[in-house]
């Protein structure tokens, strides 16, 4: 992917989110659990929101469904021109969590609900490496 200037780059120094972009840069996905109850979430939380138990990061196994998706014909920003169509998705996580991203290696009209996934990652910089799905074939 060729970074444009306007390209939107996420703040990856977030001491909510830091494991996760310091999993991204190593190639895992990295998200958070509440410690008693194993319930896996997204966003990452200083405290698990439902109760206030501990949380910890786990590596998942970057796999998972096609919840729902869309398909964008037309760029918000310039720096998405050379990636259209773009194709957003909602990953349910096998392990429970759901997960907003880009789908690289398919069509759109191969797209479908329920669809496997896998995460794979792709390096914008130095510092910022994105989690994006393709099929799992």
């Amino acid at each position: 992917m060729r970074l444009h200037p306007d390209y939107p780059l996420p703040e990856i120094d977030n001491p909510i989110t830091k494991p996760f972009w310091d999993g991204c840069r190593a190639h895992k996905l990295m998200i958070q659990r509440e410690v008693d109850t194993g319930i896996a979430f997204w966003p990452p939380k200083p405290i698990y929101w439902k109760g206030g138990g501990k949380v910890e990061w786990f590596e998942c196994s970057g796999r998972g469904r096609i919840y729902s998706y869309v398909v964008g014909y037309e760029p918000f920003l310039p720096a998405f021109q050379d990636l259209l169509p773009h194709i957003m998705v909602l990953v349910k996580l096998d392990e429970g969590a759901r997960l907003v991203g880009y789908m690289v290696g398919c069509k759109p009209d191969e797209m479908s609900f329920d669809m496997k996934v896998r995460v794979v990652f792709k390096r914008l910089t130095d510092e910022v490496t994105l989690p994006v799905w393709e099929p799992l074939r």
